[in-house]
Parts: C-alpha cells; structure tokens; sequence
C-alpha cells in the first residue's frame, strides 16, 4: 500500500478542484482520461483522448504520451496507470489470519508458489473479501509481473509524467458499478462482464469489492468478425466463468448479470448469454451513468472499438481504491522524496512562524513606543502644574493640619482640671506628637487615683487608659500613693 506523509502545505489542497488523469498502455490502443473531482465531491469526465501506438518504440511512446497530456492543457494533475485483468494474475485464497499486517507478511512469503515467477520478479497486492471460519480472511490475492510495470513505468518517466498509483482497473470498475446501482443492497453478488477490443475482463462483485476476476480474450473485435462463432464461444467462456467462482466457494452465486464495455453492433448476445448462464442480463452503456462533458462523450462514442470504462472506473474511485500496484522500491523511493518535501516545508515554515512572530512583537514595542512619546509630548506640559499642585496639597495638608491640633493642650489641660478630685496633685504631664499621653502625681489614697482613671476613660479626650504603677509612701503623718496613668489622646474635631 501506499506510504501517507503528513503535508504542511497541503491544509487546504481539498479546497480546489483536483485533477486525474489516467493512463492505459495494456494493449496498442493508448488511452487517457481526464477526469476532475469537484470541492462538493462531484465527479466529472472532462475528455478522452486515444492514440495507436502499434510499431513504436518506447521513447516515440513517450513523446506520444507528452503530446497527449498537453493537449489536455492541465495544472498539477495527479497521474495512474489502470493495469486490466489480462496483465495480473489472481488467485482467491483463504489466509490463516484476521489481522492486516500478519496478512501481508503471509502473502508476501507465500505469493511465489502461486506463479512460475520468482519473489523478486513480481508485485504483490491484494483485496479482502471477508472472515471465514473466525480465524481466516478470504482474499483475492494480485499479482503482476515487475518488469511490466517498470516498463510502463519508464515511458511514461521519459514522458516527464509522475506516477501517483498503479491502479487495478477491475477495483475501479466494481467500485463505481456498485454505488451507481445500488449494488451494495443487493442480497447476492452481481456479475459484470467489461466488454473491451480484444478482451472482456469478467469479475463478481459484492459490497463494492471485486471478489473474483478472469480476463476472457474475446473482445468487441472477435464478436463482430464473426458473430456465431465468437458469441457462442463468449457465452461459453462467461460460463465458465461462473463455473470456477462456484468451484472456489468465494460467495453465493450472483443473481444478476450486467454487461457494459464496446457493446455496439453486438448482435443477440444479451440473449445468447441469458441462455448460458441462466441469468438475468442487463446490457448498460456506462457513458450514460458517468458525468461527462459532450467532448468526451464524443470521443467515446468515435472510438467505438474500445471501452474507456476501465480506466475511467479507477479515477472515480481514485481516492477509495485499496490497490497500489507500484513497486517496492519505488514506494520507498517515493516516500523518501515525500518526506524530504515534508521536511522541507516544516523548515520553511517553522522560519515563516518565527520571522512572523518576530515582526509581530517588533511592530509592538514600535506601537507602543510611539504611543508613549505622544503622551509624553502630550502631557509634558502638564507636569509641571501637577508638581505645582502636589506641592500645595502638601502645604495645605500641613495647614490643616496644624489647625486640627492647634489648641488641643490647653483643651486637654481644661479637661484635666475640670475632671481631677480634689485631693489629686499632678506633678508631670507630657504627651508627643503620636499622642500619648503621660500624667505622673500623688493621692491621698489608692481609690482616688483609681477613680480618676475610670473618669479619663469616659473623657472625649482620652482613651485606653492604664495605670502603669502605684506607690505608697509616707509623706509627714500622712500615707500617699504616687501613681502614672499612660493614655491615647483621640482626635477630637475643633
């Protein structure tokens, strides 16, 4: 399977319109299909373009195949080549294994004893059709051979074409034939027999998947040469067909029959086939259930020899497609050079993040500097009277102040006089700027001094007032106390 990298500048990628071309170089006849995928999913057939290429030598292909895509006149396509079921082998085989990688790793070394090849000559892919018996996988194993692909993969090299897949045209077309009728709601598989030049690729096809495949070289061209013989051998072949899918116990038999391709000119064979395989047929062109541009339609309907459903088929299921038929080396070639781009990029913008941030806190400061030498310039005048105004606040503060506490000794000193007992002698009285204040004296007795300080603590002027000592002492025949009485002066309004 293809390697998936991460791609930073690919965020948006969704957002536009993509471009697919397709490539088929499986027989003489090229054929290319420009196919466009919508922003709202819609799908498009934009042009057909065919070339002969019968006696050319791989670089005149190349040049041919160069010419091709720029008549086409496309932006940044994506490239695949449809590989039809003629150029692979396929094998339906039961896995001892549910698990993805485990089934690789089986596959991988068991694909050799199902070809004459050895390991190193083929590529190896496959479909899983579904669990069996709990701890099995069914699975259509792929493969084709290497140097087939490299070759296609040279030319279209020399071309200057990038190939993004190697498509199996067969996925594309059971795909596509499934959600276009509705296949997946059927009870039973469906049989489709893909008429084209010189072969007609049959597969049965259950839930959109191909379960099992068998190139017939009988194609539009031997059906017309000689109707009787061809047709016949054609049901015959188609028979048979659905006899090996019986004998592989893949699924239940279809229940239906449809077959697009080439088919003008074809005679009875929709009746001849009903017969033969005792099933329904439906013959349905397939231009008519694709989106197309008139050009393309036109292009299809000239070249009526061959059919471009399959390699139409793998670009509308371009980006569904399970299968990617590229060669090892090249996928890692591949994902060498997608992760070197991813590494670039991340550099790139990594440098891009850090130079925006860097413009981004420059033009900040830049701003904000700016922004602050207009106020300077603005409110340079106005300094000065701020400062004048400072200034007088502080005198003023000063003032008031000073006119608070003017007075306020000599109020204390009336409150003192006017509150103190009559056998109270003060002898020291000071207070600071803090407002404590401190009265030092004597009285007749302990109970004298005790009630003066209940009577300063019910002052306006005083309080938290404390006795800080008491002493009695003899003075003459008389006992006295000495005392100090500590206390906050309040601020009391004027």
């Amino acid at each position: 399977m293809r390697v998936k990298n991460m791609r930073i500048f690919n965020l948006f990628s969704n957002m536009g319109n993509r471009e697919l071309i397709g490539i088929d170089l499986s027989t003489d006849n090229l054929k290319i299909a420009h196919f466009k995928i919508y922003p709202n999913n819609k799908r498009e057939l934009i042009e057909i373009l065919t070339r002969n290429l019968g006696g050319l030598s791989d670089d005149d292909i190349s040049k041919t195949i160069q010419t091709c895509i720029k008549e086409l006149k496309v932006k940044n396509p994506i490239f695949s080549i449809a590989i039809p079921a003629h150029l692979v082998i396929s094998k339906n085989i039961e896995v001892p294994s549910t698990n993805d990688k485990e089934i690789k790793e089986i596959i991988n070394l068991q694909a050799g004893r199902h070809t004459p090849y050895s390991r190193e000559e083929i590529i190896i892919d496959y479909i899983p059709i579904g669990i069996y018996k709990q701890n099995y996988t069914k699975i259509l194993l792929l493969i084709v051979t290497n140097s087939l692909i490299k070759k296609q993969f040279g030319i279209l090299e020399k071309a200057g074409i990038k190939i993004e897949k190697i498509l199996l045209a067969q996925e594309g077309m059971a795909y596509l034939t499934s959600k276009i009728f509705k296949l997946d709601s059927e009870p039973a598989p469906v049989g489709i027999a893909h008429i084209d030049e010189l072969f007609t690729d049959f597969m049965i096809v259950n839930k959109s998947k191909a379960i099992f495949i068998r190139s017939i070289p009988i194609g539009r061209q031997h059906l017309i040469s000689d109707v009787e013989k061809f047709q016949t051998k054609f049901a015959g072949e188609i028979k048979k067909s659905l006899e090996a899918y019986q004998v592989e116990n893949i699924q239940t038999p279809p229940n239906l029959l449809i077959l697009t391709g080439a088919l003008e000119e074809l005679g009875p064979l929709e009746t001849i086939l009903n017969e033969a395989a005792h099933l329904p047929v439906r013959v349905i062109p397939y231009l008519n259930h694709i989106s197309s541009t008139d050009k393309a339609v036109c292009a299809a309907q000239t070249a009526k020899n061959l059919s471009f459903f399959n390699v139409i088929a793998p670009l509308w299921a371009y980006f569904e497609s399970k299968v990617n038929l590229i060669p090892e080396e090249i996928k890692l070639k591949m994902a060498f050079i997608e992760r070197s781009k991813d590494l670039t990029s991340s550099g790139i913008l990594l440098l891009v993040i850090l130079l925006l941030v860097f413009l981004t806190l420059t033009s900040n400061i830049y701003f904000k500097s700016a922004y602050l030498k207009n106020l300077d310039a603005k409110y340079q005048a106005l300094a000065k009277e701020a400062k004048n105004l400072a200034e007088d606040s502080q005198k003023n503060s000063l003032i008031r102040s000073y006119l608070t506490n003017r007075g306020i000794s000599l109020k204390v000193l009336t409150e003192l006089h006017e509150i103190a007992p009559l056998y109270l002698e003060l002898n020291d009285i000071r207070f600071d700027k803090e407002g404590k204040f401190t009265i030092r004296g004597t009285a007749e007795s302990m109970s004298t001094v005790f009630s003066f300080v209940d009577t300063l603590g019910k002052s306006k002027y005083f309080k938290e007032v404390k006795t800080k000592y008491t002493t009695r002492r003899q003075e003459g025949k008389k006992d006295v106390t000495d005392f100090e009485i500590n206390s906050l002066l309040r601020k009391v309004a004027n």
